[in-house]
């Protein structure tokens, strides 16, 4: 049974037409990657993936039912700019603690600094925000995660490190990701499958083998 089903979903957006009856699925534990090119929609699928914004038509099930718009959701989304996400009058820390509260070995998973938790969203740089915005929506009761270029501004060897760190955690609850990324090798690697997708949404979908990061 699938995890999620999109079913002849469509999205518009100031009057453009991004996604016209898309469907698919995705299993538990399972890693989509899609690369599409720049202005094809990818952000606004994420968004609505994470009822952040309404589809135009069709349907979004989360285990064969409709999503709630009531308590916590469990698909999440960390955008490509992730200060768009935090308030920026409260400290990281404190969006951070109104999901849940990590551990300091998620801080040390992720890189994250102590300190970055006491400052504001203005005072950190994009890198470190993405890392405290994907701490943010490891919450346990996610079930499916959004990436949405989310390690794009991290070095190779940190990339790497959180990669890691995100596909021990997809396989140990397990926990199902939607990345978007216009790395097509990140994508190989990470994916469990890939959908490339071009400007016209001509798409195929095919099975990649899972290569380990270490």
């Amino acid at each position: 049974m699938p995890l999620l089903e999109l079913k002849q979903l469509s999205v518009t957006q100031a009057g453009k037409v991004l996604w016209q009856d898309l469907s698919f699925s995705l299993e538990a534990g399972e890693r989509l990657g899609i690369s599409a090119p720049s202005g094809t929609g990818k952000t606004t699928l994420g968004r609505v993936l994470a009822q952040w914004q309404a589809p135009s038509s069709g349907q979004i099930l989360f285990n064969q039912q409709p999503l709630t718009m009531k308590g916590y959701c469990p698909i999440q989304l960390v955008p490509q700019h992730p200060d768009k996400c935090f308030n920026p009058f409260r400290s990281t820390g404190d969006s951070v603690r109104d999901a849940w509260s990590p551990d300091n070995s998620w801080l040390e998973k992720l890189r994250i600094k102590p300190e970055w938790l006491t400052r504001r969203p203005n005072e950190l740089s994009g890198g470190e925000l993405a890392r405290i915005a994907l701490l943010r929506a490891l919450d346990p009761r996610t079930q499916i995660l959004i990436a949405d270029e989310v390690t794009a501004q991290l070095d190779a060897q940190i990339q790497a490190e959180i990669w890691k760190v995100l596909i021990d955690e997809s396989q140990r609850r397990p926990l199902s990701f939607i990345i978007f990324s216009h790395n097509k090798a990140l994508l190989e690697k990470v994916s469990t499958k890939v959908w490339w997708v071009d400007q016209e949404k001509s798409s195929s979908i095919f099975s990649n083998l899972n290569v380990s990061i270490r």
